[in-house]
Parts: C-alpha cells; sequence; structure tokens
C-alpha cells in the first residue's frame, strides 16, 4: 500500500524543474531511492507518494520547487513513519513536512 500526499491546490507547471533533486535518503539500513514522475501520480492525484514496497518516493516532476521540496519532506516523514512503525496520523505528518521544509529552506536555502 502507497501513502500519498494529497493534492489540494492546482500545480505550478514548469517545463522542466529548477531544482536538483536527492537521488536517494537513507533511513537506518534502508536506502529509499527518489524520483520525479509524472503520469503516476496523476492517477493517484497527488503531489507525492511513498511506496513502502518498493522503498520509493514519488514526487510530482511538475510541482513547483518549492511545493515538491515539502512534499519530498512530507513524504520522508511517510517514510519514517512507515519503518518506524509510528503510527502517526496523517495530520501530524503534513505539519512535520512542513516544517522541516521551512526548517532547510532557513538553513540550506
Amino acid at each position: 500500500m502507497a501513502t500519498t500526499r494529497k493534492r489540494t491546490k492546482k500545480p505550478t507547471i514548469e517545463s522542466k524543474p529548477s531544482i536538483s533533486f536527492p537521488t536517494y535518503v537513507m533511513i537506518g539500513a534502508h536506502k529509499i531511492s527518489i524520483e520525479r514522475d509524472k503520469a503516476v501520480l496523476d492517477a493517484m492525484s497527488a503531489w507525492g507518494v511513498f511506496y513502502p514496497s518498493k522503498l520509493k518516493i514519488l514526487i510530482h516532476s511538475e510541482a513547483s520547487d518549492s511545493l515538491a521540496y515539502e512534499t519530498l519532506w512530507h513524504e520522508v516523514i511517510e517514510a519514517l513513519n512507515y519503518l518506524a512503525e509510528a503510527d502517526m496520523e496523517h495530520r501530524t505528518i503534513q505539519v512535520f513536512g512542513l516544517l522541516l521544509h521551512q526548517a532547510a529552506e532557513s538553513m540550506f536555502g
């Protein structure tokens, strides 16, 4: 079963993402691949998805840079939640993703 971040706003379309995304994230001993993709996520009406069975995060390729990175953090939290069996509510995952995005932007943006 995949976990997703549902699309709630109209996407900001870019012809090509202007940010360089990481290709993976390590969580414990698990290497989780990260890809930008349009077709898979359009079918799910989502900005991003974490596939636990594949250890893969997909981020919508046409999301604006800020939304793509916020969604990436959201999906990393989804992966942490799954791997740690933390049983966090989706609302908590949403808030943590938003706040981690802001913290990272303030440090590295």
